[in-house]
């Protein structure tokens, strides 16, 4: 029998292996792999540490991201405005809109690890270990394929443009990515309704520096 804390490190160890064969190598706390579309990644949620019926629960799960190669560079250009270090892509996060959408609910749910009852000490329910054991196959191979298949041409932009209610965050993205795809009328749309978004005045200017941005990616500049 092991505590909670050894239980979860073994999980993740085991999460890692199950990884490699999809090209994700990393630590217990996060995994990537480097593609030619950008970079994904799947890690583990923070830990929630919670009491239910007096004993201590342990719930955690899963978390993937993926950051398209458009985002990184764009990113690094607003680094370099700024007299920042630039980010090594296999370091890049964001946008950090997308991640499980759509992912069933026994995907994405949290596990709970429970404190054994009938033992002294801080042992941990081996029923819960060989469950979250058994579901784990499952599980990697689902958020490896979701954070790849999210760096598939232009697959990441056309969840964006899917969105039903956009934020501001989702305009700056769909703008920045859409000007790989190059001018046109979807991406005067897309400047069109981030100038909407950003209309204050501390704001407008740092819509017109997208904007800029954006128009120099397709050579309209």
């Amino acid at each position: 029998m092991v505590g909670p804390d050894s239980a979860l490190r073994r999980l993740m160890r085991e999460t890692g292996k199950l990884l490699q064969p999809y090209g994700f190598h990393g630590s217990e706390a996060m995994w990537v792999r480097v593609m030619p579309g950008g970079v994904a990644a799947v890690g583990r949620t923070r830990t929630l540490r919670t009491w239910t019926g007096g004993q201590q629960v342990l719930g955690f799960g899963l978390c993937l991201s993926a950051t398209p190669t458009a985002w990184w560079e764009f990113r690094n250009w607003c680094n370099a405005q700024r007299g920042l270090p630039l980010t090594p892509l296999e370091q890049a996060t964001g946008p950090g809109l997308i991640s499980d959408h759509g992912m069933p609910d026994d995907l994405t749910e949290l596990w709970s690890l429970r404190l054994d009852p009938t033992q002294p000490g801080r042992h941990v329910l081996q029923t819960d270990v060989d469950a979250i054991r058994a579901e784990l196959p499952r599980r990697v191979h689902a958020y490896a394929r979701r954070a790849l298949r999210l760096l598939e041409p232009d697959r990441y932009l056309d969840e964006l443009l899917a969105d039903p209610e956009p934020r501001i965050a989702t305009w700056e993205a769909i703008v920045v990515l859409l000007a790989d795809r190059g001018p046109g009328p979807q991406l005067d749309d897309a400047f069109i309704q981030l100038r909407a978004c950003l209309s204050d005045r501390d704001e407008s200017a740092y819509a017109e520096n997208i904007i800029a941005y954006a128009r120099a990616r397709t050579g309209l500049v």
